[in-house]
Parts: structure tokens; sequence; C-alpha cells
């Protein structure tokens, strides 16, 4: 990840933006202009002019930067969860470690301890042909029924029970798993994905993926930007590229 001052990125941000603080609603509104301005100055250069996670930096990381005009993954996303993200970094979001957050986020386990590396990329292959519609072991169904669907859903389209109470879940509904499960149907989410990236994802964990794997995550920006710029840049993320509601 890259490091740069204020007016030059300071890391990748990989995640969505959106506006609640403190688990309750922001006070009063958003200051579109300001965040619009800290998106060209800063997160552009991942994320992209338009939002399509394919700025000038975008093939520094992996995972690829969040795409802002997924919505059908944006929709997903709290507000607490992605603000928190922004300003703290989603390592500490992830590992619980933002004092006085009401947040109970739910990083991905790791599954190293169960399954060996080969059936773990059996397990990604799996994963990968819900979206192409491809042939799937009756092997890799028991592992992937046991495994993961209380959070991706038996389909894999990232609605289980962990995801959302209300089953089968209703579409473009809030995630009560954040950050919100993977939905493998998803290309826009899917394709920001390596395959060895993956492989760490599940063997290691979240948290493990980038402290041990070392892979990318978001980094803080609370260092940088005050609490107003950040829920600009959210109203900005929001209105811009997606459907302008906040959850």
């Amino acid at each position: 990840m890259q490091a740069w001052a204020r007016g030059v990125m300071t890391g990748c941000i990989a995640v969505a933006l959106a506006g609640s603080v403190g688990g309750a609603q922001m006070a009063g509104e958003a200051d579109l202009a300001l965040g619009e301005s800290v998106y060209k100055e800063i997160c552009f250069a991942c994320h992209g002019g338009t939002g399509d996670g394919r700025g000038p930096s975008w093939l520094n990381t992996m995972p690829r930067p969040q795409v802002f005009t997924d919505t059908n993954y944006m929709s997903r996303l709290t507000d607490l969860y992605l603000f928190e993200v922004v300003k703290y970094g989603k390592l500490a979001v992830l590992k619980r470690e933002v004092k006085g957050s009401p947040l109970e986020s739910l990083a991905m386990p790791s599954f190293g301890h169960l399954f060996d590396d080969a059936q773990i990329r059996e397990l990604i292959a799996f994963e990968r042909a819900f979206r192409a519609g491809a042939p799937q072991s009756a092997e890799m169904r028991e592992i992937f029924d046991d495994s993961c669907v209380p959070c991706h859903g038996k389909e894999g389209r990232g609605d289980g029970p962990r995801a959302s109470p209300e089953q089968p879940a209703p579409l473009r509904f809030v995630s009560d798993a954040q950050p919100a499960p993977a939905d493998y149907h998803d290309p826009l989410f899917m394709d920001r994905f390596s395959d060895d990236y993956l492989l760490a994802l599940i063997k290691h964990g979240r948290v493990g993926a980038t402290e041990t794997a070392g892979f990318d995550t978001m980094k803080p920006y609370g260092h940088i930007l005050s609490d107003e710029e950040i829920r600009g840049v959210v109203r900005y993320v929001r209105e811009t590229f997606g459907d302008g509601r906040t959850r």
C-alpha cells in the first residue's frame, strides 16, 4: 500500500463509504461539495473518478479497490461500519479495536485447520462456479453447506442467516454481518480478488490474510480527515456513484 502525505494518497480506500456515526444517523446534512473535494484529492487514485475502482493506482493492491458503483454490495454495508473503516482502518474494525463502538464486526474466520490448500482451491472453484453456472462437485457442496452457508447462503448470494435473519433474504438488504458476506454471483465484487488472495482469506481468515499473508487492507484516514470530511465523502460517494440512500 502506498503512503502519501495529505493531498496525496496514504493508502487505498478499499471499502464503500456511508454516513452514520456511533450507531445513529449523522446530525445535519453532510457537505456534498466538501466530500467531492476530498474524494478528488484522496480517493480517486484507487477508486477512480467514476467510482469504478480503477483509478491510477488500482493495480497496486490485492484485493482491488472497492467498486462504489457496485450497488448490489454497497447496499449491504451499514453506515457505522463504513465510517469506522475509513476513520480507523479496516484491520482495527475487524479486530474490534475501536473503543466505545457499538459495532460488532464479523471478520471472515480461518479454515486452515480444517482444509488443506488443495481442498481450499477446490472450494474456490466451487464458489466461482456460481457465477459461471458451471458444475459443482458433491464433495465441495457438502463442505460449502457445512462451513459457508451460514454467511454466504445456499446459493452463494451472501444472504445466509448470519447476514439476514429473514430467510430467504430480500434483495438489496442491509447485512447484519459486517462486512457483508461475499455474493459469488456479483462480478464487480468477485473480480476484485485473485485465487491466491481467496486461498489466503479462507486459510488464514480476513485478519490473517493481512497480518500473516501480507495482503492489503484499508488504512486509517482519521489522522488526515476530520469526521466532517469523512461524512462529506460518504455523501458524495452515495449520491454520485450509488443510489443516494444512507443506511
